[in-house]
């Protein structure tokens, strides 16, 4: 089992069978009877009578539009930055978890059960291009095709991705990034890191892309400029190597797992337990702590690209607002407490805050 998923998706048991109890969706059973149980990549995603209020993870602009992803395959849009949302329809019910719109309109989400959707249109309909079935059956055939040809040296990558999938399809998918419209990656628990130059039409394993011998767990993938970093445990963050194609591994001092990395163009800052945050000035080869206010698991960060600043979010419902030039923090008010998952800046200088209890909106004033 995977103890650490990734910050923001630490959902208890309770939790989920409230989800489930307050649902609204066809054929419920009554009052008192369990629902039968359902495959969540053979379902659609409940249909709530309420858009807001459920557990939302991760956030992204489409253009003009707003998406927003979470539990039991809830997929929510505002087209007036956050104001408002509505519920648009998904064909599985696996717990979402990111996404990536490298355009406006062509975006991508992944989650449990290695679940990747698309959308075409700015997040108004998902289809679905690839899950934890396919997974377990065409990732290793990629290796024995491979292996078969006579690089032997792949046989311990084959031999992790039938770990992965001895218990079935379940292995999430915890990140995915977007370079443009047809080269993508995506990471999960167990080293486990997909990618693909057609849109998602076809996925391949780059498990042996990654100095990781150890098959730490990828927790989040991140690009800036032409470089792209992906977050993992004991302190370590993966650079890619233009040259050889390769992730290098890179210890930044740190002993506990990173969640996320973000940037401001300038810098480069990834996020972990505690309030850790540590940044890089010269594109993710050394890395420095950067001493904070936060006591919680920092699960999110964006820059303020208009004011110099970055705003981080963590699991104890902490918003801090961190001033590059002055190197100083200030605390924000978030309301009332909830576990916050993410963060996006909007266009009026507020910022759009997802957690366990929805999206809400504060003010960086």
């Amino acid at each position: 089992m995977v103890i650490v998923l990734a910050a923001a998706s630490w959902i208890t048991c309770a939790q989920e069978a409230k989800e489930a109890n307050v649902a609204s969706h066809a054929g419920a059973a009554p009052a008192g009877q369990k629902d039968p149980f359902v495959d969540p990549l053979d379902a659609p995603a409940l249909v709530y009578a309420r858009a807001t209020g459920r557990p939302v993870m991760d956030v992204a602009r489409a253009g003009t539009r707003i998406v927003a992803v979470g539990m039991r395959g809830l997929i929510i849009v505002s087209d007036d930055e956050g104001k408002s949302w509505r519920q648009v329809n998904v064909p599985v019910r696996s717990d979402l978890l990111a996404l990536s719109f490298p355009t406006a309109l062509e975006g991508w989400v992944v989650g449990h059960d290695g679940v990747v959707l698309h959308t075409a249109d700015g997040g108004l309909s998902w289809q679905r291009q690839f899950d934890g079935r396919m997974a377990a059956t065409t990732l290793a055939s990629y290796y024995k095709a491979h292996i078969a040809a006579g690089n032997t040296a792949l046989q311990p990558f084959l031999d992790q991705l039938t770990l992965n999938y001895r218990q079935g399809p379940s292995l999430p998918l915890l990140s995915v990034w977007f370079r443009d419209v047809q080269h993508g990656y995506a990471v999960g628990p167990f080293g486990m890191a997909i990618a693909t130059e057609d849109g998602g039409k076809t996925w391949r394993p780059i498990l042996d892309r990654f100095d990781n011998p150890q098959f730490l767990h990828l927790n989040a993938v991140f690009g800036q400029g032409d470089d792209i970093y992906v977050a993992a445990e004991k302190g370590t963050v993966f650079r890619l190597d233009s040259t050889s194609g390769k992730f290098i591994a890179i210890n930044t001092g740190y002993a506990g797992s990173f969640f996320g990395i973000t940037g401001n163009g300038g810098a480069l800052f990834a996020f972990g337990l505690r309030g850790t945050i540590y940044r890089s000035a010269d594109r993710g080869m050394t890395w420095l702590p950067l001493p904070g206010p936060m006591r919680g698991a920092v699960t999110g960060g964006a820059p303020l690209e208009s004011r110099g600043e970055l705003v981080f979010v963590t699991a104890a419902g902490e918003a801090v607002l961190y001033d590059e030039h002055g190197s100083s923090f200030r605390q924000m008010k978030t309301g009332p407490s909830s576990v916050l998952t993410a963060v996006l800046p909007l266009k009026a200088g507020e910022l759009a805050l997802m957690s366990l209890a929805g999206p809400a909106i504060a003010s960086t004033r």
